[in-house]
């Protein structure tokens, strides 16, 4: 074998491994947009059911068995009491929307990472122009559902930051005769 022959077979070798590296390093890129975008799809899901699992309870403590009328707003629960009432000790015995005011939740998915689920609930003004948050009794509330992990990060900023997911709904209470 001539020295032609040999540097052919070590640009051939060079060529190789940069082409192995590049298919390597196109993989493994692909892998971790996966595995991110598997994150933030079960971190969705677990704030949309917990805005689900809220919706389906009554509006107020002063709503479950009853209706209530405008002339009958101050039964509803004090902004400063949102949350769940004396012996409501688990989300199964929760009966109104506000019971889920500052509960947290630890959500471990098997083959996943470990989520965090926050949820705030508040009285709300409702204005064609604005959503404001209010310490007065109101017939509006919103529901704001944080998640969050470790391995939720958002790569927009370097280094990478972790990523909260926000879910904000606001429920009316309505009754029709």
């Amino acid at each position: 074998m001539g020295l032609g022959q040999t540097l052919l077979t070590i640009m051939a070798l060079m060529l190789m491994g940069r082409i192995i590296l590049s298919t390597n390093t196109s993989t493994l890129n692909s892998g971790f947009s996966k595995d991110i975008a598997e994150y933030r799809i079960t971190a969705t899901s677990l704030g949309t059911s917990a805005m689900e699992t809220a919706s389906a309870l009554a509006f107020d403590q002063a709503s479950v068995d009853t209706f209530l009328t405008y002339s009958r707003i101050n039964e509803l629960t004090a902004s400063n009491l949102l949350g769940p009432e004396a012996g409501e000790t688990s989300t199964f015995s929760y009966n109104d929307i506000d019971d889920y005011n500052n509960y947290v939740k630890i959500d471990t998915v098997t083959n996943s990472a470990i989520f965090r689920t926050m949820i705030f609930v508040n009285y709300v003004n409702v204005s064609s122009s604005a959503i404001t948050v209010t310490t007065s009794k109101t017939f509006n509330k919103m529901i704001s559902v944080k998640v969050t992990s470790d391995y939720l990060l958002d790569y927009s900023s370097d280094p990478p930051k972790r990523d909260t997911l926000q879910f904000n709904s606001i429920f009316c209470y309505w009754y029709f005769r």
